[in-house]
């Protein structure tokens, strides 16, 4: 058996974070909302999306995903992908931390602290730098090598002049230029290296905050500016430039002396990138955007305003190729328009919630869209009207999972009452079943086309997974609430354990009838499972015992073993001869099945002690509250046993010499409660 195990994909979630692992925050429309911007791959064709403190690389061609390996110290707040060969992937917590990474290795180059909150990051379309939003400042950093180094992040510079929070960031098409919107409704122009009489820009045009600035123009001039706020308001800007700034075909030789010096001492470009030899002997000026600034002004043209009665607008995306504006609003309603005329393509509404973000691809084929408070994730191709991928997982959390007997499938159970079903090869989920009205607490296969639930709504239900229907509901007399579920190898006899009565029902699969009801535990029975081999079914319960039931036999007594605490797992060997049992003490007891005599026992009360949670009064290494192990398995060949718990961690047991010899930490993310110990 191999222990050097790696994570490889992450199921259950595809955007967002898991319910109460977020902490609340605010979009620049001061919505409460939570999750990070999604990015494209330059070629278009893949998706990186943030997924707790993870981030997801969604195949869209050949339909797959992979889980980068790495994660950040806590839930990322926005990611930013180098342009030039999609080298560098910057991520940023809602810590301020920030991970470099080297995107196609998966290799973390580098940790670095923001001393500020930073709500946005974009790299230059060059790749030589990259800007981040540090409160109400914008700060453009130089962006590192590939390689290792000691100190990669250098600060480039600091710009100024807003008075509130920076919700986005803009580059000009020859990074040059960056502009910055904000909370206080105003937009600030700056130039990226110091540029001779140049004042930075503010264009006032909006009451309410803004949510997306984008510039128009190729690598000459910049034509037009485009600015979007919460309330609906799209106001095109036109800059005019002086008629000397055309008419001045060459520069003066003082003031290009001027231009070169203010470049050399301020780390701008050097004179042969700003010069080139013309005929005649004669030094013309390579402009950038920045220098045409100068003498530039900037008005009003029109003014838009996105009819959506009681929406604000919460994300924007723009694709300057193609003139294809998308606007996602907060009902969960988007629109896509073509720039300038700003014509409504089509409008559509993907959920019922807040859109966090949307993104364009360079292609202008495929929109995508984030709707993190129902984890949503949304690719739509608009020419064809028809989606590409569209994942959600499970609203409240997940409870419960099994694999598939040719381990091609993995059905997961949640809080919502849904069963979702999730290839193991691609990591998507293809179906989704609603049957029940209450969580769900128990999924197992009878055979590789049929799933059973169990809920705490009394019922047991089997679905088809060629049809993908509920065809048998299976019922009790009396009102139940089903904790446990267990199928015989034939996939013939389905049992099912209460929480209330304490009793244990057998029905028929084919028939749907009532076979038995076996009684005798004096507490919840929460763990059910069948001998591999014979028809015995063992039963854990919260009154301290396991008891052992022959289905097949009549009046045959059943044997009780005790235990000094509650029991809360079990699990048989596959040669049937041990069961193996956990209780909320934190021990493993093994048993022989033959003549029910304790083997021996495994304290795993140190291995999965969790860390401190929220609401503790004392650390992690002095709270023994969920010191225990809740699901618990013996590997194929029987030498070892896999237990976790409400833990962080992860133990494989060798059951032989009784030792650990593994213990996996699942996650390091620090929002979620528990993972620290102090």
């Amino acid at each position: 058996m191999k222990f050097n195990y790696k994570l490889h994909r992450l199921c259950g979630l595809s955007y967002g974070c898991p319910t109460g692992t977020a902490t609340v925050a605010t979009n620049a429309s001061g919505l409460s909302a939570k999750g990070s911007n999604v990015a494209y791959t330059t070629d278009g064709n893949t998706l990186l999306s943030p997924v707790s403190n993870r981030i997801q690389a969604i195949d869209l061609v050949t339909h797959s995903v992979r889980t980068l390996p790495f994660e950040c110290r806590s839930n990322i707040r926005c990611i930013a992908l180098s342009p030039s060969n999609n080298n560098l992937l910057l991520a940023v917590d809602e810590q301020n931390y920030a991970v470099l990474v080297n995107y196609h290795r998966g290799v973390v180059l580098h940790r670095f602290r923001f001393k500020k909150r930073v709500r946005v990051c974009r790299f230059s379309p060059s790749g030589a730098f990259f800007a981040v939003s540090a409160g109400k400042h914008v700060q453009v950093w130089h962006s590192p090598s590939i390689r290792r180094e000691f100190a990669p992040f250098v600060l480039h510079r600091t710009y100024t002049g807003l008075s509130s929070d920076v919700t986005t960031l803009e580059w000009s098409p020859d990074s040059s230029v960056l502009m910055a919107g904000s909370r206080d409704t105003t937009v600030r122009i700056w130039t990226l290296q110091t540029t001779r009489n140049y004042e930075p820009i503010t264009l006032s045009g909006h009451k309410s905050p803004i949510v997306g600035t984008y510039f128009e123009g190729g690598s000459g001039k910049l034509d037009t500016i485009y600015t979007i706020s919460e309330d609906g308001t799209l106001v095109s800007w036109v800059l005019d430039y002086a008629e000397s700034d055309d008419a001045d075909a060459t520069a003066t030789s003082s003031s290009a002396m001027a231009d070169d010096a203010v470049s050399f001492f301020t780390g701008g470009p050097a004179t042969p990138s700003l010069t080139s030899n013309v005929p005649g002997g004669m030094a013309r000026e390579k402009k950038s955007q920045a220098h045409h600034l100068v003498n530039a002004t900037a008005r009003i043209e029109t003014r838009h305003y996105f009819h959506q009665v009681g929406a604000k607008v919460t994300a924007t995306s723009y694709a300057p190729r193609h003139h294809l504006l998308v606007v996602g609003f907060s009902t969960g309603l988007f629109g896509l328009y073509e720039m300038p005329t700003v014509s409504n393509i089509h409008t559509l509404a993907i959920s019922n919630n807040l859109i966090k973000t949307c993104v364009i691809n360079d292609s202008g084929e495929w929109l995508a869209f984030g709707c993190p408070t129902t984890q949503q994730l949304l690719v739509w191709e608009w020419r064809s009207e028809t989606y590409v991928i569209q994942q959600r997982g499970h609203a409240y959390g997940m409870r419960c999972m099994s694999y598939s007997p040719d381990g091609v499938v993995v059905c997961t159970g949640g809080e919502d009452g849904a069963l979702k079903l999730w290839n193991a090869t691609s990591g998507f989920c293809y179906v989704t079943l609603k049957a029940h009205t209450a969580p769900v607490t128990a999924v197992t296969f009878a055979n590789s086309s049929v799933i059973l639930s169990s809920s705490l709504d009394g019922t047991v239900r089997a679905h088809d997974l060629h049809r993908y229907r509920n065809f048998k509901t299976l019922t009790t007399p009396k009102p139940v609430q089903f904790l446990s579920l267990a199928v015989d190898p034939s996939g013939e006899v389905v049992t099912a354990g209460t929480s209330d009565l304490f009793e244990i029902y057998v029905w028929n699969l084919q028939t749907g009838k009532i076979l038995d009801i076996m009684t005798g535990h004096t507490g919840p029975v929460c763990a059910l499972t069948f001998h591999p081999i014979r028809g015995t079914l063992a039963s854990g319960s919260w009154d301290g015992t396991v008891r052992t039931w022959d289905l097949y036999k009549k009046d045959v007594s059943t044997e009780g073993i005790s235990h000094s605490a509650d029991v809360v797992c079990l699990g048989f060997r596959p040669d049937g001869l041990e069961l193996c049992t956990g209780t909320i003490g934190g021990i493993l007891s093994f048993w022989n099945v033959e003549d029910g005599n304790l083997k021996f026992e495994i304290d795993g009360r140190r291995d999965i002690a969790g860390g401190r949670k929220m609401n503790d009064r004392m650390t992690g290494d002095n709270n023994s509250a969920s010191r225990y192990f809740t699901s618990v398995c013996y590997s194929a060949d029987g030498s070892c046993v896999l237990a976790g718990g409400n833990s962080k961690y992860v133990c494989i047991y060798e059951v032989s010499q009784q030792i650990l010899l593994k213990k996996f930490q699942v996650t390091y993310n620090r929002s979620l409660d528990g993972v620290l110990d102090e």
